[in-house]
């Protein structure tokens, strides 16, 4: 037996299944990924609906693994609960396994026609969008040309007793068919690849019902390793997710394992054909596992809480906004400026944390510093609107003036919040380029730093009580700052002049000079409308 073409077969027709599976997930992926979010993003707490959603949106994209990556994004996002996300994911199971069915109608022999519309759609095509839909034709064709191959190069192995007597073993040992159904699909980190090997090497008469029906109950938790490392540096909710939907699998593969009698007695009741029914065992495994799960998520959800607990760190909510006090305009005005300190009081807490990443750079400081980005955009969306409509009543000269001071000082905040992520940006590129600051750059940095923290303290009492000192004091701080800075850049050329900084790293290192300046310059804009310096 030519065991060297076996493998050659065998090799390149599992590359051309697996670009093919690529090309389609991909592809299809971009096709509707805009209306898949938007889709999403309507989910309630129905259940049931979150179920069907999470079938549908996966058949489309052809990914469970895609799906869960998504819903990771959301949960991270706060846009879905875990409750409802955890009911789509179950949902995105059964979804996966429509694959499988495709490949067991065996259109092999068609498979050439599909490959030659797709190139064809694919190069004469003018957009975007429909390359896209010439590259979900060619990676179809490409799946089952792959499949094709693999069968051919496996099929002299069928008349092997040596080789059938092997994988005849994962048949009588259910514990070694879902370790290897789980291994293989940790590596590819995709069922429907795994399982489409299952099928092309069952209909080659490879492998029988038994053999393949446990490496198909070991496919479904080795798929779950792409929503654990999607989740890896994610929130809570995240995590529980990726973990909640390996502990569903798990548990569903103890009861299918149970129920394997079973399978092996109604399955070939529902076709003859060994591929048809390899893919009605993924479809039944994940269906039965949802008719036992899915009235229990609330249940498993607080036991996914209990097993990481913690709570999430969130975006912050406005909370002073009352639309009850606009017909009253100077307390409007104080509810705007108690909102705007929030905005102040985030924008420290993100500086403290930039801070703290120059130093050294934690993932998960990055993480929050995005969400109080978030939170102090939402803020200045949400102020600005309410100025606005305080703006529709008539208002006194008085607070009528001070209106543009308010508007401008919202937009300073805001970009403020925007300087301070740049800064976490910097050190997070500095950490993954290994770019290290120079002894005397980081007393420098300390030394900003300080004085910025110093600014800010002064910014917060000028606007929380129209202090016009500490108005003055700001003012000062922001010249010596300026100074300090001008200093430090003439340093870290000297620096870069005797080799005691790399220049890699001295860019860096310009750069949160360069955000801390204008950090501090947009503080003082507020301050210069406090003491109505300026055109404010």
């Amino acid at each position: 037996m030519e065991y060297f073409t076996i493998i050659i077969g065998l090799i390149g027709g599992l590359g051309l299944f697996i670009y093919g599976m690529f090309l389609l997930s991909d592809s299809l992926k971009k096709l509707s990924l805009g209306l898949l979010k938007a889709l999403l993003e309507k989910i309630t707490s129905n259940r049931f609906k979150s179920m069907i959603v999470g079938i549908g949106v996966t058949a489309l994209i052809q990914s469970s693994s895609a799906t869960s990556v998504i819903l990771i994004g959301f949960l991270n996002a706060s846009i879905l609960s875990l409750a409802a996300a955890m009911a789509i994911m179950i949902g995105a199971n059964i979804g996966t396994t429509i694959t499988a069915q495709l490949i067991a109608f065996k259109l092999t022999a068609v498979a050439p026609v599909f490959v030659f519309i797709g190139t064809a759609y694919f190069f004469f095509a003018k957009k975007i969008k429909e390359k896209n839909k010439g590259l979900v034709i060619l990676g179809f064709g490409m799946l089952f040309l792959g499949l094709s191959m693999m069968s051919m190069a496996v099929a002299p192995l069928s008349g092997n007793e040596t080789a059938r007597n092997a994988l005849v073993t994962f048949g009588k040992y259910p514990v070694l068919g879902v370790l290897t159904g789980l291994l293989v699909t940790v590596v590819f980190q995709s069922s429907s690849t795994t399982t489409g090997m299952i099928i092309a090497f069952a209909s080659a008469g490879l492998l029988d019902l038994p053999t393949s029906l446990y490496l198909v109950f070991g496919t479904n938790i080795g798929t779950c390793i792409t929503g654990i490392l999607a989740s890896i540096g994610g929130n809570l909710s995240s995590k529980r997710l990726a973990w909640g939907n390996t502990l569903f699998n798990i548990f569903g593969t103890f009861i299918a394992v149970a129920m394997a009698p079973l399978y092996l007695k109604y399955v070939p009741m529902l076709s003859a054909d060994v591929a048809r029914q390899v893919a009605n065992t993924h479809t039944l495994f994940n269906v039965i596992n949802t008719i036992v799960f899915l009235p229990i998520v609330p249940l498993f959800v607080r036991a996914m809480t209990k097993i990481i607990p913690g709570e999430d760190y969130v975006k912050k909510e406005t909370k002073y906004l009352d639309r009850n006090l606009l017909s009253v305009p100077h307390l409007a005005i104080k509810a705007i400026i108690s909102e705007m300190i929030v905005m102040l009081e985030t924008c420290a807490d993100m500086m403290h944390k930039a801070r703290q990443c120059t130093v050294a750079y934690d993932h998960k400081l990055r993480n929050e510093v995005a969400l109080d980005e978030e939170s102090v955009d939402d803020m200045q969306k949400n102020i600005t609107e309410y100025i606005v409509e305080l703006t529709r009543n008539e208002l006194p000269e008085k607070n009528s003036r001070r209106i543009p001071a308010l508007l401008h000082s919202v937009n300073d905040l805001e970009k403020v919040g925007d300087y301070c992520e740049d800064i976490v940006l910097l050190s997070q590129r500095a950490y993954e380029n290994d770019l290290a600051f120079s002894d005397e750059a980081e007393r420098e940095l300390d030394k900003l730093f300080d004085k910025t923290d110093a600014l800010m303290r002064q910014t917060k009492n000028a606007m929380q009580f129209n202090d016009q000192k500490a108005a003055t004091i700001s003012l000062a701080i922001e010249h010596e700052l300026d100074e300090l800075i001008s200093q430090y850049k003439l340093s870290h050329i000297k620096r870069l002049e005797n080799a005691v900084c790399i220049s890699n790293a001295g860019l860096v290192f310009n750069d949160i000079l360069t955000n801390i300046e204008r950090l501090n310059n947009h503080l003082c804009n507020i301050t210069k409308g406090i003491l109505h310096l300026g055109k404010r």
